[in-house]
Order: structure tokens, then sequence, then C-alpha cells
């Protein structure tokens, strides 16, 4: 039994390791929220561009994003789109599974307590959307 799981538990750490690293961000030089969502991304093992721009809207809608679901910063990663303060939780699933019907994930808006919006202890209880290649969208992970 313990064979077993140590087996699946390399296999599990293999797949992680054979994700995409490399991410570009896409900011405004005003945004210090994206700084902070950056340095986590960091902390987690990614290889983090940053690209500072004024505006960035032409990219937010090639990748899908309207203002319902837009945020402050974008990043691209594997060819998917995480828009605003995704938690790394979130970003790891969706590398590792490799969803073939999402464009990427979103947390619209800039959300107190998720990663890069600390404050203190407030937290206010957020989704990551899912943004579907058809259009629609869905809940991915609550928070």
């Amino acid at each position: 039994m313990k064979k077993t799981i140590l087996i699946m538990f390399m296999a599990m750490s293999l797949s992680y390791a054979e994700m995409a690293k490399e991410m570009t961000v896409y900011k405004t030089p005003y945004c210090g929220c994206c700084e902070n969502w950056i340095a986590l991304m960091k902390e987690k093992g990614f290889d983090v561009k940053t690209i500072i721009k004024d505006n960035f809207d032409d990219l937010k809608r090639s990748k899908g994003l309207n203002e319902q679901t837009a945020s402050c910063h974008t990043a691209l990663i594997d060819g998917y789109v995480i828009e605003g303060h995704v938690d790394y939780s979130a970003v790891k699933k969706l590398l590792t599974q490799k969803p073939k019907d999402i464009k990427g994930l979103t947390v619209p808006g800039m959300v107190v307590g998720s990663p890069g919006m600390e404050m203190g202890d407030k937290k206010v209880p957020y989704n990551i959307i899912a943004i579907k290649k058809d259009g629609s969208s869905e809940i991915y992970e609550k928070h």
C-alpha cells in the first residue's frame, strides 16, 4: 500500500513538473496589487515576464474577456488566460488537467482577500470562474 501511494505521489509530481512555468503578465504601471500577485506566482515557481502598458483592453477582448469578467491584470500561460487575482490552486489545477474546453480563469474585479488583495484578516468569499471556449462560463473553484 505504501508503495502505491508513493508511486501515485511521484506521478502527480511529475505531471506538475511538466507544466508550463513561463507566464507573461500584462499590467498597468499604477497597480500595486498586481505586483503582489506576480510575487506570489514567482514564489510558486513561475518564471514571470511582466509587460507594463497603460491599456491592454484589446488583449483582454481577444482572449474572450469583457466588462463582467475583467480585472486589473492579465496573465498568459500555456495557451490559457488568467485574469485577475486567481489563486495558485486553480492555476495549478488548470495546467495539470489541461481542459480543452476552457480558455482561461478569472476572478472579476478586485476582491478583498484574494491573492494579492490581502487586507489583514478581511476576506470576502469569491468564485474563480472558468471562461469556456463556447462563450459560456462556470464556477471553477470557490474561495
